[in-house]
């Protein structure tokens, strides 16, 4: 195997919207003196707080194939397909052998056009940054390097947990792939875990990877060696429970804390790599929402419980703002169609998997305990489908209601995946 990482700047010329809590109804943790600080409407970017990056890792093994995070919120398909595309044609490459994944930062640029597709992003962003993403496959291809490929895993002692189930299970690890060339120089740490990148609030307005890109400086500062991140099943796991504040300390706090978890290896195994398999699974997503029985049973049984919740409670903004908000819109099309582009990179000693949407804690499980391989879940990667929840769930967490796919069709997406191992 040959690889070659680079990093650039993505940082937007000012002023800009800012994206990750444009609508009022998705605030329901913020306490009223934060919302009054981030005002209504889309939040406008004052300055940059650290800075906002592109990391591109492309690696060679019997095909080329490149990987790019984003330190934006959403990695929508819109975006992601005009980027690889852009990739595609000036490096030649195929549009599967081209992921484009994001942090999930929610204090950054906006990108995409939102829930309700009323937001416009800056198609000039659009181009600026894909312009940065063909000029680093053009450079990386270039200056790939041969490799040694280690594996280790570590235990993420506290800072965040499932917000839905806080004693129960997550992915509380970090799987990691450091990349060495041959004589032992450490070109790359790849790292893999599973938070929302959120514990700043909507009370700020400086652009940021929040803790993650604390995390990443404080662990590149020990001896040099670059640190890249595929957030995985991160979509009911979140610092919200844990952290002690919302400001730039507790920001700086939380992201050293992680780091000093993973300064040093664990237990890392050379693993031995072969020609890259890639298997696309397409999931399509197609179903008349009156004629879903989830959806019309939900329906009676939120508008009998919104009688019985006190007016002004998190618990009454929750069920009239978010669930019986999403429950009646979805009910409004006469057809709901999309399409969940799945990907599987199996390098013979590892494999990676990405999807597009912010996958759960149990899905994620399944996707990582398959088999004995080590497995990296990539999601926030080339769409953005909102929550995948399990069927066990569905119904019962918010992240239910906020989602593009009905009750059981992400068990079904992850069973596709599966499917496709070898």
């Amino acid at each position: 195997m040959r690889i070659c990482h680079t990093r650039d700047l993505m940082n937007p010329v000012f002023p800009y919207f800012m994206e990750g809590y444009n609508e009022e109804r998705f605030t329901l943790n913020q306490t009223e003196a934060q919302k009054k600080a981030g005002g209504s409407g889309m939040r406008t970017a004052q300055g940059i707080r650290d800075d906002l990056l592109l990391d591109t890792l492309l690696m060679e093994s019997g095909k080329l194939v490149v990987f790019f995070t984003l330190d934006i919120v959403i990695a929508e398909k819109e975006f992601t397909d005009y980027c690889a595309k852009r990739v595609s044609e000036a490096c030649d490459l195929p549009m599967e052998n081209i992921c484009v994944s994001a942090s999930h930062t929610h204090n950054s640029p906006l990108t995409s056009h939102g829930m309700d597709y009323n937001l416009k992003p800056d198609l000039g962003y659009w181009e600026y940054v894909a312009d940065k993403m063909v000029a680093a496959v053009k450079f990386a291809k270039k200056h790939l390097q041969p490799v040694k490929v280690f594996t280790d895993e570590f235990h993420i002692n506290g800072y965040y947990n499932n917000r839905n189930r806080p004693t129960e299970e997550y992915f509380d690890r970090c799987t990691e792939l450091t990349f060495k060339t041959e004589d032992g120089i450490t070109l790359l740490r790849l790292l893999n875990i599973a938070c929302h990148p959120t514990l700043l609030g909507v009370q700020n307005k400086a652009y940021t990877a929040d803790f993650f890109g604390v995390m990443r400086r404080y662990i590149q500062g020990i001896d040099g060696t670059p640190v890249m991140i595929f957030n995985g099943e991160a979509g009911d796991v979140s610092p919200r429970l844990m952290k002690k504040g919302v400001d730039w300390n507790e920001c700086v706090r939380y992201g050293e804390a992680l780091g000093a978890q993973l300064l040093y290896p664990n237990h890392p195994k050379e693993v031995v790599t072969e020609d890259v398999d890639i298997r696309t699974i397409v999931h399509d997503i197609d179903y008349v929402p009156a004629e879903n029985t989830f959806l019309t049973e939900k329906l009676k049984e939120l508008e009998e419980r919104a009688k019985h919740v006190e007016p002004g409670t998190r618990e009454y903004k929750m069920v009239n703002q978010v669930m019986l908000y999403d429950v009646k819109e979805k009910l409004t099309h006469d057809r709901l169609t999309y399409t969940a582009n799945c990907m599987i990179y199996d390098f013979g000693g590892f494999r990676i998997v990405t999807v597009p949407c912010e996958i759960d804690s149990v899905l994620g499980k399944q996707i990582r305990v398959k088999d004995d391989k080590p497995t990296l879940l990539n999601a926030y990667a080339n769409g953005f489908l909102y929550y995948a929840v399990n069927k066990e769930e569905f119904g019962d967490v918010f992240e239910s209601f906020v989602t593009y796919f009905p009750y059981g069709d992400a068990d079904e997406m992850v069973e596709d995946i599966l499917k496709q191992y070898k």
